[in-house]
């Protein structure tokens, strides 16, 4: 169903069509479409000869749509309104005066990380409508390869093709406790610190649950974890709350420290190998390009 399906699609046959299903007669239509009702007429009977449909029911002085034409014109509206987001989407790729980014992230970073970093790109690039997804990183990915996003936000590595890989700044996992708890007056905290200590974690799946555990097996404690999640930020309330202790990425600890937290570094060093996903042959548009570079500001 391609061009050629296409080409031998009279517009002005649809155009007639809708106008007649809309005004409710064919003089009507031709005041709309600024031809005479005979013409409006003619391209109707075109339309059903060339397809096969009986479309309207002729009665004296008035035509009533037939059932192929209501189930046609749901199709013909549904068309045109794909036309119409195509000519939008034409007109703001050629107008200079206002552009589209879109984002995706780790939904994490969507709320902890990249608000602060939109809130500035929007200062200086005003007129610049941002569209944000949120998912897992395999989905990132998936936006960024497809031409849905034009940067992502992903926790890698993943085997991941057709795309461009960023590293930013590294950054290393953190313990976080309550402000009276015994581990805040250690300078790092180990998983030997750990030993029974009720755990707070990000769920099993995760590459940085799974990086964790491997540093747990590798000191031959086996951590006691009362609840993992699928997100960080209520793992950050309920250590506030004083129901245990957590190891997360930096950035989303710094996000909560006005809670009653404390910060410590975990040891050993576990990078949360956070990474941009950029188009793998395309040059960044100057708003996306200042994205980045406002994005690795914030990050350092």
């Amino acid at each position: 169903m391609g061009s050629d399906f296409m080409l031998r699609f009279n517009i002005r046959q649809i155009e007639a069509f809708r106008a007649v299903i809309e005004t409710g007669n064919m003089t009507q239509a031709g005041e709309v479409l600024g031809v005479t009702q005979p013409a409006i007429s003619r391209l109707i009977r075109d339309l059903e000869e060339e397809y096969g449909l009986q479309l309207f029911a002729r009665h004296a002085g008035r035509i009533d749509p037939t059932k192929d034409a209501i189930a046609f014109h749901a199709e013909v509206e549904r068309c045109y309104g794909e036309l119409e987001q195509m000519v939008k989407f034409a007109t703001e790729l050629g107008a200079h005066r206002k552009k589209r980014l879109r984002l995706a992230s780790t939904v994490g970073h969507s709320y902890f990380f990249l608000p602060e970093v939109i809130k500035t790109f929007h200062a200086r690039w005003p007129d610049v409508v941002i569209s944000l997804v949120s998912g897992p990183s395999p989905e990132v990915v998936e936006h960024v390869e497809k031409g849905r996003c034009d940067i992502g936000l992903a926790l890698l590595p993943l085997n991941v093709h057709g795309v461009a890989i960023k590293t930013m700044p590294e950054t290393n996992l953190v313990c976080v406790m309550p402000k009276d708890h015994a581990l805040a007056k250690l300078n790092s905290v180990a998983p030997q610190d750990l030993k029974e200590t009720p755990l707070l974690l990000i769920s099993e799946s995760s590459l940085m649950r799974k990086r964790l555990l491997k540093a747990f097996n590798e000191a031959n404690v086996t951590p006691n974890v009362i609840l993992d999640s699928t997100y960080t930020g209520p793992i950050c309330s309920l250590v506030a709350s004083g129901m245990g202790v957590s190891i997360m990425d930096i950035l989303t600890a710094d996000a909560y420290s006005n809670l009653e937290i404390e910060i410590r570094p975990f040891s050993p060093s576990i990078p949360c190998e956070l990474k941009l996903v950029l188009p793998e042959s395309q040059v960044l548009a100057p708003p996306a390009q200042a994205f980045v570079e406002i994005l690795m500001e914030r990050a350092r």
